[in-house]
C-alpha cells in the first residue's frame, strides 16, 4: 500500500521569503500561474497615473495582457482596488488588446468574492492563491485559481433559470436590439438561429452550438462575444486591426466588442466577414453564397 504523506501549508514569510521573491518566481516562469503559456513583459512597471504594477504578462498567441498584483497574506480593499486600477490603466494604454486583472494572494477573502459579484462581467478578474506546501523535508510553491469572473461561456449552457424576450424588452432594450441585429446577420448566412435568453446574456447558436453571446451593458450598449470557428484566428485579428474597429480577444479563439446598435449597423460588413467564419462552409445557406461578393447590410428588426 502506498504511503501518502501529510502536507503542511506555510506562509511565504514563515519560509523566509517576501513579496519580491514571489514576484521574481512568477516573472521567471509565468506559466506556473496556470493561465497558459504566458510571457513576462515587465515587473515593477511605474505608471504615469501613480503606483507600480507588480507584473505585466502577455499571451504571445493573441497579445492579450494580464495585469498582476501581488499580496502576501489575505486580500484587502487597497489591493483589490489597485488591481482594478492597474487593469484600467493598461486597458487605456492598449485599447485594442484583451486585458485581464489578476490578484495573487495567500488568502482570498469573502470581500473579494463580493467585489467580483458586483462587477459582473465588467472587469475580467482572476484570483489566484499562492501557498508554500511542505511534504516531509521538501517544500513547493503552489498556485491555485480560485476565481475567474470571465470564464468562457459554455457552448452548451449549463442549466439555469430561463428568461424570455419580455425580460429584455423591459430591462435592456438596447442590448436586445444588438442581439436581434446579430441574429438577423447570422440568419442570412446560416438560416435558423436558436436563441436562448438568460438573466444577464443572450446566446445565439449555429448548428446547435452557441457561437455568439450578447451580454447586458449600460446606456443601451452590449458586450458581444464571438467564437471564431473557422480559419486562422490571427487572420481575423489582423483584419479587424486593419479596419480600425475596436475589439478585444480572449483565449485565442474569442473576439469581443462593446457596441451600440448604431455601431453594429455602421460596421455591418466587418461583422458579416467575421460571422462567415463561425462554422464550416457546408453550413452556410445556398442563398447566401453571394454574400462573399455583396456585403450584407444590417436592417433593424421590428419589435
Amino acid at each position: 500500500m502506498d504511503t501518502v504523506e501529510t502536507a503542511k501549508v506555510q506562509t511565504i514569510r514563515e519560509c523566509g521569503h517576501d513579496e519580491y521573491w514571489l514576484r521574481d518566481r512568477i516573472f521567471d516562469d509565468p506559466a506556473q500561474l496556470g493561465l497558459g503559456d504566458l510571457q513576462a513583459v515587465i515587473k515593477e512597471k511605474k505608471l504615469s497615473q501613480g503606483g507600480r504594477l507588480d507584473l505585466l504578462l502577455k499571451n504571445p498567441e493573441d497579445d492579450s495582457m494580464f495585469e498582476v498584483e501581488l499580496q502576501l497574506g489575505a486580500t484587502d480593499e487597497s489591493h483589490i482596488i489597485r488591481t482594478i486600477e492597474y487593469w484600467d490603466n493598461m486597458k487605456l494604454k492598449w485599447p485594442k488588446r484583451s486585458h485581464t486583472a489578476v490578484l495573487v494572494a495567500e488568502e482570498i477573502t469573502n470581500r473579494f468574492f463580493n467585489v467580483v459579484h458586483l462587477l459582473g462581467l465588467t472587469v475580467p478578474i482572476i484570483a489566484i492563491k499562492a501557498n508554500i506546501v511542505q511534504i516531509g523535508e521538501m517544500k513547493g510553491l503552489v498556485f491555485t485559481k480560485v476565481v475567474d469572473s470571465y470564464d468562457e461561456q459554455e457552448e452548451e449552457e449549463t442549466p439555469q433559470q430561463a428568461y424570455d424576450e419580455k425580460h429584455w424588452i423591459d430591462n435592456y432594450p438596447g442590448t436586445l436590439d444588438c442581439a436581434r441585429l446579430y441574429k438577423a446577420l447570422l440568419e442570412k448566412i446560416y438560416g435558423e438561429i436558436p436563441t436562448k435568453y438568460f438573466e444577464s446574456y443572450i446566446s445565439l447558436s449555429v448548428s446547435g452550438t452557441a457561437r455568439v453571446w450578447v451580454t447586458k451593458r449600460k446606456n443601451d450598449r452590449a458586450f458581444v462575444e464571438v467564437k471564431h470557428g473557422e480559419g486562422n484566428f490571427q487572420e481575423a485579428v489582423d483584419y479587424l486591426n486593419k479596419e480600425g474597429i475596436s475589439f478585444g480577444t480572449r483565449g485565442g479563439k474569442y473576439i469581443t466588442f462593446n457596441v451600440s446598435t448604431q455601431q453594429l449597423k455602421e460596421r455591418s460588413a466587418i461583422h458579416e466577414w467575421l460571422a462567415m467564419r463561425l462554422s464550416p462552409e457546408s453550413l452556410k445557406t445556398q442563398t447566401n453564397q453571394a454574400s462573399d461578393v455583396t456585403a450584407f447590410k444590417l436592417v433593424e428588426p421590428q419589435c
